[in-house]
């Protein structure tokens, strides 16, 4: 079966909608703190602390993906991405004080790949870091399910694991995936 890159990128963004609506359910309380981080956290408090962090990095990745799936036209938005890069900057800053080192790691992969679409770096470097980001997520999204796959309830192990293993399978997609070049007429 083959997905294209474009599929791949809206499907990781539709699963993450969905864990962000899941986290902020947890933060209103209308899912139970233990349903997330494998029944492992001793408090509310802990529970928002956890949750609000993967919504933010959740949200940082969304343009990210729509860039190195090609959703959007890197060049189309350079603006938008100058800005998003700021936002990285001071995410990683956040992330290091939280001592959130996955979340630093990620976000120090996609800061080159927003740098390119924000035409900081040049364009020729967009597909390597596309491709580390897309393979570091993929690794992340491993650990994810298997992290799910090991938690205490239904809800983390059948729901949320079968969450993470389709956002595991479409970054292999797209970090395997090679980009169709555009034939030039002669």
């Amino acid at each position: 079966m083959r997905i294209s890159r474009k599929t791949a990128g809206k499907g990781i963004i539709i699963l993450n909608l969905f864990t962000i609506c899941v986290f902020l359910l947890v933060i209103l309380k209308v899912i139970p703190y233990e349903s997330i981080s494998g029944g492992r956290l001793e408090s509310y408090d802990a529970a928002v602390r956890t949750a609000t962090t993967s919504i933010v990095m959740m949200i940082y990745g969304i343009p990210v993906i729509a860039a190195a799936s090609g959703l959007v036209r890197v060049k189309d938005y350079k603006r938008f991405y100058i800005g998003w890069l700021i936002f990285a900057l001071v995410l990683m800053v956040v992330l290091f004080y939280e001592a959130s080192i996955m979340g630093v790691i990620v976000v120090c992969f996609g800061i080159p790949l927003i740098a390119v679409a924000a035409g900081v770096v040049e364009y020729k470097q967009f597909r390597l870091f596309a491709k580390i980001y897309l393979w570091l997520s993929f690794l992340f999204a491993c650990l994810n399910t298997l992290g799910n796959l090991l938690g205490s309830t239904w809800f983390e192990k059948i729901v949320m694991g079968l969450v993470t293993v389709t956002q595991a399978v479409l970054y292999f997609y797209l970090a395997r995936g090679k980009q169709k070049r555009k034939i030039k007429d002669k």
